[in-house]
């Protein structure tokens, strides 16, 4: 027997250093301080309540053998606590059973933002208080003339103390004043200050990054909505309050960095609390990797048309602005502004005397490159007619060349046909008789 409890023992704890969430234990009726010959109902709720399984219930940290299912009733003073299979040990609940002739009920769990209910109860309920005086750390906090509960709604931390109550009771011949002993009460929170974490505090501009507002509701208040809202420099980043806790933000960038932080807020309590605060610096990706192109390819153009400079970059993040220059020049022939890596400038006339050698800059405010030079040659549109001509001219030519070695090789041929084969003088054919 003593080895079967000790590998029970053993079991639970191996079990409870795997398992975070702890079971809770009800109570019904909701007070800790009862009347002796009273009685008042336990039961154990786990992480998984509609999956049956084993309760093990301790009472005053001894384990109790015989109680095995998830409702116990006792009449005891003492501390409980319990167990299920999938989740810790709960948190102690410490039941008085008085044979005191006036108690103070107060609920076992408290939480802010619940609303408060204290009892001043007297033995058996036969007598009848008047002049019913509620106590907070030794000060009224409230008076009845006639018996009543004490309700506070929405309770902060601030409502945590000691607690006791006074009343009056009148018997056949005279009134005697009768006061309960004090309990400590202590108020909750329900849910810790959230913290923001995020997926870095340096992101790299152009890339995205998650937000994640993480808080927690204690398992007795494990039905409660939580809504979360998150912040940068003081403004809201996504208008309302949202149920998710985590914030995709799909690409950043550095007009973005910033103070962040985030709220939680329990709706139905009007319970809200803000995180830390969270630094996040973008960084920009230098640019590298700059080249320049013309169009038509090789910087060669004609008089009179248009040449393109095409400036691109590799790699770099951020509004980056391109400017073309001419060497020589000392003012820039032109920049753009944009989120891009390559962009075009256009000399839609080109000129004998815009030869040169030509060069395009880009600047992300993070650094500033410059591409190589580009020769640029403009050819005359006089001499380019006239190295059209000649080539023309030429073309002519052979085509007349062959066409007159093509009449020359007929006319031999019609020759031939019409006088027959050449041969010599004095020599004659010979007649065959």
């Amino acid at each position: 027997m003593l080895l079967w409890a000790l590998l029970l023992i053993l079991g639970l704890v191996s079990a409870q250093a795997s398992i975070s969430k702890k079971a809770v234990v009800h109570l019904s009726p909701p007070w800790t301080t009862i009347f002796k010959g009273e009685k008042v109902t336990l039961t154990c709720h786990g992480f998984n309540s509609s999956k049956p399984g084993t309760t093990w219930w301790y009472e005053n940290q001894q384990l109790r053998d015989s109680w095995s299912t998830n409702s116990i009733e006792t009449n005891q003073t003492g501390e409980y606590r319990c167990q299920t299979q999938d989740s810790a040990l709960s948190d102690p609940v410490n039941l008085v059973v008085s044979s005191d002739l006036l108690i103070l009920q107060v609920p076992y769990s408290v939480f802010e933002g619940d609303t408060l209910v204290l009892r001043c109860q007297g033995r058996d309920h036969v007598e009848t208080a008047t002049n019913v005086t509620y106590y907070k750390n030794g000060r009224i906090s409230s008076y009845f003339l006639k018996y009543s509960n004490f309700s506070i709604p929405r309770v902060g931390l601030s409502y945590s103390g000691k607690y006791h109550c006074t009343g009056v009771f009148r018997g056949t011949f005279f009134a005697q004043k009768r006061s309960s002993r004090k309990v400590n009460l202590q108020v909750q929170e329900l849910f810790p200050s959230p913290e923001l974490k995020t997926t870095t505090s340096h992101p790299t501009e152009g890339t995205p990054m998650t937000l994640s507002c993480e808080t927690q509701l204690p398992p007795q208040r494990s039905d409660i909505e939580l809504h979360f809202s998150f912040f940068r420099n003081n403004r809201v980043i996504m208008s309302g309050w949202k149920k998710s806790q985590v914030l995709q933000i799909p690409v950043i960038w550095r007009k973005d960095s910033g103070s962040y932080w985030c709220e939680a807020k329990a709706m139905t309590q009007n319970i809200w609390k803000q995180s830390n605060h969270v630094k996040i610096s973008v960084k920009r990706i230098p640019i590298s990797g700059i080249l320049m192109e013309t169009q038509p390819s090789g910087g060669q153009v004609t008089e009179g048309e248009k040449l393109v400079l095409i400036c691109s970059i590799a790699r770099g993040t951020g509004n980056i602005t391109f400017s073309w220059h001419r060497v020589g020049i000392k003012a820039s022939l032109g920049e753009k502004t944009r989120h891009s890596l390559k962009e075009k400038f256009v000399l839609s006339v080109m000129n004998e005397t815009d030869a040169g050698e030509y060069y395009c800059t880009a600047n992300n405010g993070i650094n500033n490159i410059s591409s190589l030079t580009a020769k640029v040659t403009v050819r005359s549109r006089d001499l380019s007619s006239q190295a059209n001509s000649s080539e023309n001219i030429g073309r002519l030519a052979l085509g007349l060349i062959v066409t007159q070695f093509i009449l020359i090789g007929l006319s031999a041929s019609a020759l031939l046909f019409c006088f027959g084969p050449w041969s010599k003088p004095g020599r004659q054919k010979q007649v065959v008789t």
